[in-house]
């Protein structure tokens, strides 16, 4: 066998070689799919008030009340007027939330903060995730968001990053949490998030007790009205 002869073989063993390396490897991605997961994950800091028995209709009546604001810049609040808060959950997601964080709050130990990851199918290759943290600490509950809607695109062969590392924006946003009515808003310690997360992510610290107390004064002031409309 000449040299040219041996050479083509050679070529062509690659070749096969090659082929069959390709066709043995396929680089799968799990189907994107609606998901909440919430967890308990250790903190050093701790010093919490868990764990925290609070009710699922508790919980739905203080986060149906958190609002996003995203921050624009000088020219576009010019054009378009100032950007309108919107609901950090619409109703069905907050369903599906609302009963397992108040289950994770019921567990949670002193040495405990709760994590919260929501994904939202957008496509077979795309998710939006809105992901954060809760705790309650000296009777006042903080809720820390990370991601708000962030897309995620899903490709074949990467971990899920958003999910893995929940306490990370996976992209650039700039937003801040408010609540309505805003009288029940408690100044933030900055300094404990700095500790927590090296940053200070947009958060809301919340007098939790006094607003449920208002809830339940109003749950109760409109039994009254509507029993006595009904007495004869």
């Amino acid at each position: 066998m000449n040299v040219t002869t041996s050479l083509w073989a050679l070529g062509g063993m690659l070749l096969v070689s090659l082929s069959a390396c390709s066709l043995e490897y396929r680089a799968s991605v799990l189907p994107v799919e609606d998901e909440v997961v919430v967890q308990t994950v250790p903190d050093a800091q701790g010093g919490y008030d868990h764990p925290v028995r609070l009710s699922e209709q508790d919980l739905t009546n203080i986060l149906k009340r958190v609002r996003v604001r995203f921050t624009a810049h000088w020219l576009q609040r010019l054009l378009t007027g100032p950007i309108q808060p919107v609901p950090l959950f619409d109703a069905p997601t907050l369903a599906r939330v609302a009963p397992v964080l108040a289950a994770a709050l019921g567990k949670a130990g002193v040495m405990e903060r709760i994590v919260l990851y929501v994904a939202k199918r957008r496509g077979p290759d795309r998710r939006d995730v809105t992901t954060g943290a809760l705790f309650v600490k000296d009777r006042m509950l903080t809720i820390v968001l990370f991601n708000y809607q962030n897309r995620v695109d899903v490709i074949p062969g990467l971990p899920a990053y958003d999910l893995t590392h929940s306490e990370t924006a996976v992209a650039p946003q700039h937003f801040t949490l408010g609540f309505d009515p805003p009288e029940y808003v408690v100044a933030q310690d900055r300094g404990l998030l700095e500790r927590m997360f090296g940053g200070d992510p947009p958060s809301l610290r919340l007098d939790y007790s006094r607003f449920l107390q208002f809830v339940a004064s109003g749950a109760a002031s409109i039994a009254t009205t509507n029993a006595q409309t009904l007495l004869p």
